[in-house]
């Protein structure tokens, strides 16, 4: 299984967990050969929306997220099938059957650090990868059933308060300044395109206008 863990600059944050069937259809993996896709492929839509819901009853099991060391669930995962050996959507070629599962939250105010709890009732290995703002960690990390991953730092992210009722508006100030600044611009301008044309209609007038006679 590889697990990887994003975090956004919102406060918000992303998984992406690759699944092997064989973790939940049967107690030892490795008792299994690697699941075609055909067998996926077969299934009507009832069969794939009941081994969808089997995948995410055996990663809630599995993972927990801890942040603080306060563990919190896995939130709901959105399930599709991929090509297990280059991660790919599933198509025609595809001979081995993974499945990818994503889900997305919040982080909780003021969580400084970010673990996973992985279940001792989990019958495999995991990798974790973890990235922040775009970058990835340099290490990833291995887990195996019953262990807990390194606390990864996660960047504050400053929330502003909301204003309080009768309390002066300074963002309003600059956006105060900048219209000011826009309308008379705008007042100049008019003024020098009307002195334009009210001289352009003068010298228009003039040349124009018949000689007197004397």
């Amino acid at each position: 299984m590889t697990v990887e863990a994003e975090f956004q600059g919102d406060g918000g944050f992303g998984l992406k967990i690759n699944v092997d069937p064989r973790t939940f259809l049967a107690p030892d993996p490795t008792t299994l050969p690697p699941v075609p896709a055909s067998w996926y492929r077969e299934q009507t839509p009832e069969q794939i929306a009941a081994t969808h819901e089997r995948a995410r009853d055996y990663l809630a099991g599995a993972l927990g997220l801890l942040f603080d060391g306060t563990k919190v669930p896995l939130p709901a995962c959105r399930i599709e099938a991929i090509n297990g050996e280059d991660n790919t959507p599933l198509s025609e070629e595809t001979l081995e059957l993974h499945l990818l599962a994503t889900a997305a939250g919040q982080v909780p105010d003021s969580a400084a650090n970010f673990q996973i709890d992985f279940s001792k009732a989990a019958n495999t290995s995991l990798i974790l990868v973890h990235s922040q703002a775009g970058k990835s960690a340099l290490r990833p990390q291995v887990l195996f059933p019953g262990e807990t991953s390194r606390e990864f730092q996660l960047t504050q992210v400053e929330r502003k308060a909301a204003p309080q009722p009768g309390a002066p508006a300074k963002a309003a100030a600059p956006a105060s300044r900048l219209f000011l600044t826009v309308l008379i611009s705008i007042s100049v301008i008019l003024v020098i395109v009307g002195w334009r044309l009210l001289g352009y209609y003068r010298h228009h007038h003039r040349a124009h206008q018949k000689p007197r006679s004397m």
